[in-house]
């Protein structure tokens, strides 16, 4: 199967998914938000975020290292799951162990404390689900992962309603989250084993041990790091400021993590087969790497810029009044999407080459700049200080990513399109501002509208990234 229609057929299906997944959970969150008001959402937001700092201990890059590796050769793909399967488990003990003491030592609060208990449960679930669904990724069956994950969310949501229909409060929505990761688990390796993907076992190897060890070393370093820099806010927020301004900011965060699904979406999407054009054709990795970048900026700008112009009013319409407050991090947590755009590309394109210690040593940089920045900024401007902050963050590593690209894999060569989606960006700006005072859907339409017709004018997409796109979308031709 050529790239491109690898391409599509694994977007169509990761995107059908994700799309479903991100709004059911967008969904479920507006809800709590609304129900719990600020303040027990603020220790949900902590409660959920605590446990990822730690999640690298289990994940330890091995999902990727499976979905590369099988991938390429996928013959060794029983071999490979087994041996990572049995350091998944030693590594989810010390996962819970680590978490607890760090609860013990960091919860501002006890609620906070018992409440990430539960997430930590499901953080941990959710993770061997996501080792089982990295079969399905290597194999490029991508539906069955969307069918996991919609299967999870739909349960989430049923037993968070459930919950908050009982007054079970912040505590009942944290254990919904862990009873849906047992679900989605199940799930999994139900399918898993239905679909004979593994093929043989093979014997126990201490080779195959150190060769896991040794690659994974790298990723687990990058997912660490990214964890930390990503996550850190909302824990030294949770320290330094009160709860609801917690609840702000994480309400702002689901709003740019549901427009991240793009990215993703697209991204891992096109992983396996950057995988195998590094190996087999350097000149065709360059030219489709281009086309998914100039993509994701000409999808990421407008994006931005629109949630920078609305955020206020986005954020009442969701949330309520009592969450008015963050517009202003929407409008820095924006900023830093549209660099979060183009990273999550680069990302993973230095890991299909195998460069990830360069991944490893940028997240490494990352944490420096966030954890310095947040400190500085979260005293004086609160939750909106540690939305600018992760906007400095995301610049610094696309800066410390297109460099290494650069230099470890072909020039970007994206200027023009850069140059040319800004000037349809700023012609949209103008209308979206004008309109923000009437029913959201007059600006967003307004300055959709404007936006397409400024970006045809300037010519800011190729005729073969519409194509590269028109296949990864319903409907397209492989």
């Amino acid at each position: 199967m050529s790239f491109t229609r690898a391409f599509a057929k694994n977007a169509f299906f990761k995107g059908a998914g994700e799309v479903l997944i991100r709004l059911l959970s967008f969904a479920f969150m507006v809800l709590v938000a609304r129900t719990l008001g600020e303040s027990d959402f603020g220790a949900l937001n902590f409660a959920y975020s605590f446990p990822l700092l730690f999640v690298v201990i289990v994940d330890f890059g091995l999902n990727p290292l499976l979905v590369r590796d099988a991938a390429r050769d996928p013959e060794r793909t029983g071999v490979l799951f087994r041996h990572l399967l049995a350091l998944k488990l030693i590594l989810g003990a010390v996962f819970l162990a680590a978490v607890a003491l760090g609860l013990h030592l960091i919860a501002p609060s006890p609620l906070m404390r018992r409440c990430a208990y539960w997430l930590a449960a499901f953080v941990l679930l959710h993770s061997f689900t996501e080792f089982f669904n990295a079969v399905f990724n290597a194999r490029q069956q991508l539906q069955w992962e969307a069918l996991v994950f919609t299967l999870q969310k739909v349960a989430l949501l049923v037993f968070g309603l459930l919950a908050l229909g009982w007054g079970m409060g912040v505590l009942g929505v944290a254990a919904a989250y862990a009873a849906a990761g047992v679900l989605g688990l199940a799930a999994a390796a139900w399918l898993l084993g239905r679909s004979r993907m593994l093929g043989p076992a093979g014997s126990w190897s201490a080779d195959i041990f150190r060769y896991a060890l040794r690659q994974a070393l790298p990723l687990t370093l990058t997912t660490l790091f990214v964890n930390l820099y990503f996550r850190i806010d909302m824990t030294l927020l949770a320290k330094l400021r009160p709860a609801a301004e917690v609840g702000w900011y994480g309400a702002a965060h689901k709003c740019i993590e549901v427009l991240m699904v793009v990215p993703a979406v697209l991204v891992v999407a096109a992983f396996p087969g950057f995988s195998q054009l590094f190996r087999t054709d350097r000149e065709q990795l360059a030219r489709v790497s281009r086309q998914l970048l100039r993509l994701l900026v000409f999808l990421g700008l407008p994006v931005a810029v629109g949630a920078v112009m609305l955020g206020e009013p986005l954020m009442v319409w969701l949330f309520g009044k009592p969450f008015a407050p963050a517009g202003t991090a929407l409008a820095w947590l924006a900023v830093a999407l549209s660099f979060i755009f183009v990273n999550y590309a680069l990302s993973f394109l230095l890991i299909s080459g195998e460069h990830q210690r360069v991944n490893a040593l940028a997240s490494g940089m990352a944490v420096v700049v966030s954890v310095a920045a947040n400190l500085a900024l979260i005293p004086r401007f609160g939750h909106a200080g540690s939305a600018a902050a992760a906007a400095t963050t995301e610049l610094m590593l696309l800066c410390a990513y297109a460099w290494a690209v650069r230099r470890y894999l072909f020039p970007l060569q994206l200027g023009s399109a850069v140059a040319r989606t800004a000037a349809a960006a700023a012609c949209m700006a103008p209308a979206v501002w004008w309109l923000r005072a009437l029913p959201l859907l007059v600006p967003v339409a307004a300055g959709a509208a404007v936006f397409t017709a400024a970006a045809w004018i300037f010519g800011a997409v190729k005729r073969e990234d519409w194509q590269l796109l028109k296949r990864a979308l319903p409907g397209g031709r492989g």
